[in-house]
């Protein structure tokens, strides 16, 4: 392991566990404060606008995560190509990818906005977003989606950053926006008296300021690093090896989130007490899962770098190490989930019908606690899959373990009641980590290298 200069790492050589440690902290950290960026949102609408307000942010939330997991899909095909280049120390390419992705990004992200202002209310409608929250929701959903091009942006330029083994500054980005979030949160909420609407300006604004100053930082390290101008500001031959990796990556997510707003639906359909208290539960698990995702992200690009390099016989290495750290923090978290699962539930919301929606989500968290050291395993052994390049049981199994989550939602929920809807999340979980671990053993994924 060296720095090559600065924060970018090279992680072809030495320790594999000091190289992922290194580079996964920062990645997690970035992660857990996206996590806040978040929970504060819903911290402050739960507890300063009521339950309600918080149901109608957890059903716009569902359609929000669709577009953004569309724009980390897009951008995780540069991160692929962009870590494989790194490791087999390609300069030109790595340029020619960053200018060619971010022209892509912004002009996807400025049709997505056209798009949400004129669909949000029938969409919302279609995921039978009750009438008493839907002007809320409505509301949230649109103005959240006038920094759309900026969620693309950002997206991208974070792709770049993190394939050439710099994890520090997109975590120093985020903190950024965390703390401009909350300011804007309390300003245009409490100060400004807008609502649920304040909220989605705040979390806009900050996007936008970070995507600038991102871009900067971005375009001062390629000089530095001996990568000038492009030759080209849209390169179609570099765009087709990305988007082979970012089609069916951006479809997946898509589809996962799409897979969430059809559960959505279903939850909808309970009302407004397991709404909220299932977007409290949600909130807390994304938090709690956040570290063995992040290792996860870390490892990708830990494994597209050795890729690149020709070094697959490191990426075993790679695994055993992030098994037994994730590993060991998923036991740790159980026991939280499992013993004081109301505390976590209550710091999202107060107030009228608060116990119940605390209630049904401690519920939630009881039971996806149980699974959590095989979703880790599942999950960090899937992203070798992703910075190899083998897309086809990247997809694969992160559908199949949605399909599994959505059928047992549609077709049980309704006759067993809304305790199937947190089952069918640890149901998923279970059905794609067996052939997640058999198709690793094989090795099959070592012959995908994009480069």
């Amino acid at each position: 392991m060296k720095k090559s200069q600065r924060d970018t790492l090279d992680m072809t050589k030495g320790s594999p566990a000091k190289a992922l440690l290194v580079f996964a902290v920062p990645v997690i950290l970035s992660n857990l404060f996206q996590q806040l960026y978040n929970i504060i949102d819903s911290l402050i609408v739960g507890n300063y606008l009521g339950a309600d307000a918080l149901a109608a942010v957890g059903s716009a939330g569902t359609i929000t995560a669709v577009i953004v997991q569309l724009a980390s899909g897009l951008a995780l095909g540069a991160s692929v190509v962009i870590s494989q280049y790194f490791g087999a120390g390609k300069k030109k390419e790595i340029r020619t990818c960053m200018v060619t992705i971010s022209v892509f990004a912004a002009a996807v992200g400025t049709v997505v906005t056209v798009f949400t202002q004129l669909l949000a209310e029938p969409v919302l409608l279609l995921v039978k977003t009750p009438a008493g929250i839907l002007g809320d929701s409505t509301d949230y959903l649109t103005i959240y989606f006038w920094g759309s091009a900026a969620i693309f942006l950002y997206n991208a330029e974070n792709a770049v950053f993190i394939a050439m083994g710099d994890s520090r500054t997109p975590l120093y980005f985020l903190i950024l926006a965390f703390f401009l979030n909350v300011t804007g949160d309390l300003f245009f909420i409490l100060v400004c008296s807008m609502g649920v609407g304040g909220s989605a300006l705040a979390t806009t604004l900050s996007q936008a300021v970070c995507t600038i100053l991102s871009f900067t930082v971005l375009e001062r390290k390629m000089r530095r690093l001996g990568m000038g101008r492009a030759d080209r500001w849209f390169d179609r031959a570099e765009f087709v090896r990305m988007m082979r990796i970012a089609v069916p990556a951006a479809l997946q997510q898509s589809v996962v989130s799409l897979g969430s707003v059809c559960v959505q639906a279903v939850t909808n359909s309970f009302g407004p007490a397991v709404m909220a208290g299932c977007s409290a539960a949600n909130k807390a698990v994304n938090l709690i899962s956040a570290i063995p995702i992040n290792w996860g992200n870390a490892l990708s690009n830990f494994a597209g770098q050795n890729m690149g390099a020709g070094k697959p016989e490191r990426i075993g290495q790679g695994v055993r190490v992030s098994l037994l750290a994730t590993g060991a923090v998923s036991l740790s978290m159980i026991i939280l989930m499992e013993l004081i699962p109301e505390t976590l539930i209550g710091w999202f919301v107060e107030g009228e019908g608060a116990q119940e929606v605390i209630c049904i989500g401690a519920s939630y968290l009881r039971v996806t606690g149980l699974f959590l050291v095989i979703f880790s395993v599942y999950i960090v052994i899937k992203s070798v899959f992703k910075g190899a390049g083998d897309m086809r049981w990247y997809v694969g199994l992160t559908l199949g373990s949605l399909g599994v989550r959505v059928l047992c939602a549609f077709l049980l929920a309704p006759v067993f009641g809304e305790d199937i809807l947190w089952w069918s999340v640890a149901a998923g979980w279970c059905a794609a980590a067996v052939p997640t671990v058999l198709h690793y053993l094989g090795g099959n994924w070592k012959k995908h290298s994009v480069i």
